[in-house]
């Protein structure tokens, strides 16, 4: 009995309503993908974090329900935390076993390459590392990322569920 394990029955009922709220959201965000990828399927954009780890389970869930074929891509920064490196790896192993394509891009540049030709590291006005590092695949893919809200007002406040972007040439 729950209301044992966490000391009350106001928490137990907490856990039970939240653990309902979120079984509702993954459901939403399974059907959204099936929707979206539909038979022709799609790629999932992992960046070793959890937004991707979140986004890479919707599509597993996908998977196992829809049949929803997709592969997983990994861009490789050269700048990721060591932890980062060795999750993704780790990540790459666990979808190949399941017979899911994955593939980790190197770039063409290192981000200390980057820095020197572009003769700065990136800040908020000069955001090359994104184009240079992570937007350079995906092409003519349906490519889904995995991105909150909660990270901007920008995001928050003009975004909806699906966000189509421009392609870049």
């Amino acid at each position: 009995y729950a209301g044992n394990i966490y000391g009350s029955q106001r928490a137990a009922d907490f856990i039970i309503k939240e653990r309902q709220r979120m079984e509702k959201l993954e459901k939403q965000a399974i059907e959204l993908l099936q929707m979206m990828c539909g038979s022709t399927g799609c790629v999932i954009s992992d960046s070793g974090g959890k937004d991707s780890s979140v986004l890479k389970h919707i599509a597993l869930k996908a998977h196992e329900i829809y049949g929803l074929p997709f592969s997983v891509r990994h861009n490789h920064t050269t700048v990721d935390a060591p932890e980062t490196v060795y999750f993704v790896r780790d990540e790459k192993k666990k979808y190949e076993n399941m017979g899911i394509k994955y593939e980790i891009h190197y770039p063409a540049q290192s981000m200390w390459q980057l820095i020197v030709a572009h003769k700065t590291p990136p800040t908020r006005v000069m955001r090359y590392c994104c184009a240079d590092l992570k937007e350079n695949t995906g092409m003519g893919e349906k490519l889904v990322t995995g991105v909150r809200k909660a990270e901007s007002r920008n995001r928050k406040e003009n975004q909806g569920a699906v966000t189509f972007t421009k392609p870049k040439r």
